[in-house]
């Protein structure tokens, strides 16, 4: 399936989206990047959409706590739920960068088992953007549904994972959009 996941709202432009041949849209959780009249235009014009909360840095070894797990985890839930986003379906938590193992292990799991946690509360399950070497951690520590493997083809695992990577993020389309590519949308947690 073709995807793409954007750093703005894309609001007046779902016709367009799917002219050009998207299918699926990857929105960020927050107010100023979705709102529940985007998402409504999107499904509107045929274009299915999949969640992610990154909010902060996520991009050091120093984000990464139980606590802000929690924090973030609730935030991505309230967000969610007040979008429109249906029970069951996934929240994708942002790892963004190249992490070592024993950073997946301790302090990323640790964060991702609280977000797991706060999300499940609101009936939402957790899956990952990440590296190879973080999505399959989390995956096979049971802290992830599915993987989005990042774009940075130099990070940990990327060719290794890239085979069961539910989502592979491709090269920048424009200064908002990147592609993606979804080879199973059945276990992405479209919507």
């Amino acid at each position: 399936m073709n995807a793409i996941d954007t750093s703005v709202k894309t609001t007046g432009q779902a016709n367009s989206i799917a002219a050009a041949g998207y299918e699926a849209v990857g929105v960020y959780l927050r107010p100023d990047r979705c709102d529940a009249a985007m998402v409504a235009e999107l499904h509107n014009a045929g274009i299915k959409v999949w969640s992610i909360y990154e909010k902060g840095f996520p991009t050091t070894d120093a984000y990464f706590t139980a606590a802000r797990g929690t924090f973030d985890g609730t935030r991505a839930a309230d967000f969610a739920t007040a979008i429109g986003q249906p029970q069951g379906s996934q929240i994708y938590a942002a790892v963004d960068y190249d992490p070592s193992m024993n950073a997946v292990n301790g302090l990323i799991s640790a964060y991702m088992q609280a977000f797991q946690v706060a999300i499940q509360q609101a009936g939402y399950l957790s899956s990952v953007y990440g590296s190879g070497r973080t999505c399959r951690i989390l995956l096979a520590s049971d802290l992830a549904k599915t993987g989005w493997l990042t774009q940075s083809t130099g990070f940990a695992e990327y060719n290794a994972f890239k085979p069961q990577a539910g989502i592979v993020q491709l090269p920048e389309i424009n200064d908002n959009w990147d592609g993606d590519d979804i080879p199973d949308p059945t276990v992405v947690g479209l919507w």
